[in-house]
């Protein structure tokens, strides 16, 4: 029994053990790891939204003017935009306009080629972004 007593007096006596520089230490290290990997989870995040909502948006870009691909030329008018939106389903916080004009103005009536511009309006984080597109509507004779 008392060689247990002395082996714990003088494990107690020696210099072993952590000190409360080495705590400091060791916390201050551990809090600089944790924010950096925290700050490079929160880029990454950030950088994913940005792609996300990107694509999206050109996504609906693609489909509107595959529709009007499809559709007849005399439906591709000027405030189709609510057809459009309810079509694909497309959120009122993505705005949308669609402007159609006459390719070559022409004296007579038969007018056989339209423009069509879109244009497709949306907010991320402070920035407001516009995809613009154009294309060409021709009348299938």
């Amino acid at each position: 029994m008392v060689t247990k007593q002395k082996k714990c007096k003088k494990y107690l006596k020696s210099n072993q053990g952590f000190t409360m520089q080495d705590l400091a230490i060791a916390i201050i290290i551990l809090f600089l790891f944790v924010g950096t990997i925290g700050g490079i989870y929160l880029t990454i995040y950030q950088v994913q939204a940005d792609t996300k909502i990107d694509s999206i948006a050109t996504l609906y870009t693609v489909q509107i003017m595959e529709y009007i691909d499809k559709v007849s030329y005399d439906d591709v008018i000027n405030g189709m935009e609510d057809t459009v939106r309810q079509e694909f389903g497309i959120p009122e916080s993505f705005g949308i306009l669609i402007d159609v004009s006459s390719y070559l103005p022409t004296e007579n009536s038969q007018d056989l080629v339209k423009q069509v511009k879109l244009t497709l309006t949306y907010h991320f984080g402070n920035d407001d972004r516009t995809i613009n597109i154009e294309k060409l509507k021709i009348k299938e004779l």
